[in-house]
């Protein structure tokens, strides 16, 4: 059974508010058959669409807050700094048990410096080209992406001076999957 995307429960949401297909076509300034791609499964929502359509929703279902509780590294691992009173607004969608700021660009093209990664501490199964937060021996933090052939986990950025590493090169451990991220401006 697969899980369902963001943007699946999102367009899935909208249907079930009464948004006609049309005012989503409108709104994103796209052609109807765009819209259909969408629903179809063969175009998935770009993170400025979606957001542009969170507020086409009845309010109680547009975000929920989730504690930031510290920074993970996206270029070298940085202490992972506790800071337990904030809380971010994330899309209500969104699946996870508390978010962090993403500091540095080993990540950018998915999760640029600034941005939140939403972490789910309950999913610490590997799964290729999914993103983790990782935690080593020295309480310091990252995120990539896992692949395999060989196991490793590798930053998605256009910095080519960011190197993936092998799993059992260094230790560290899993603390849980990046469902989402979102983008403060």
């Amino acid at each position: 059974m697969s899980r369902m995307t963001p943007s699946r429960e999102l367009l899935d949401r909208l249907q079930d508010a009464g948004v006609p297909k049309g005012a989503i076509a409108k709104r994103l300034v796209l052609a109807p058959s765009a819209i259909s791609a969408l629903y179809a499964g063969e175009r998935h929502l770009k993170h400025d669409e979606a957001v542009s359509l969170l507020d086409m929703l009845p309010a109680k279902d547009r975000v929920h807050e989730l504690p930031l509780i510290g920074m993970a590294g996206a270029g070298n691992w940085i202490e992972a700094i506790e800071v337990t009173r904030r809380q971010v607004p994330v899309p209500a969608g969104m699946k996870g048990k508390f978010a962090l700021e993403i500091v540095g660009n080993s990540m950018n093209l998915l999760l640029p410096d600034g941005s939140i990664a939403i972490v789910d501490p309950d999913d610490t199964s590997l799964f290729v080209g999914k993103l983790y937060l990782l935690l080593n021996d020295d309480g310091e933090a990252t995120v990539k992406r896992f692949r395999t052939e060989p196991s490793r986990f590798e930053p998605v950025s256009d910095d080519p001076s960011h190197e993936a590493f092998e799993i059992g090169s260094m230790p560290f451990r899993v603390i849980g999957r990046i469902s989402g991220g979102v983008q403060f401006f």
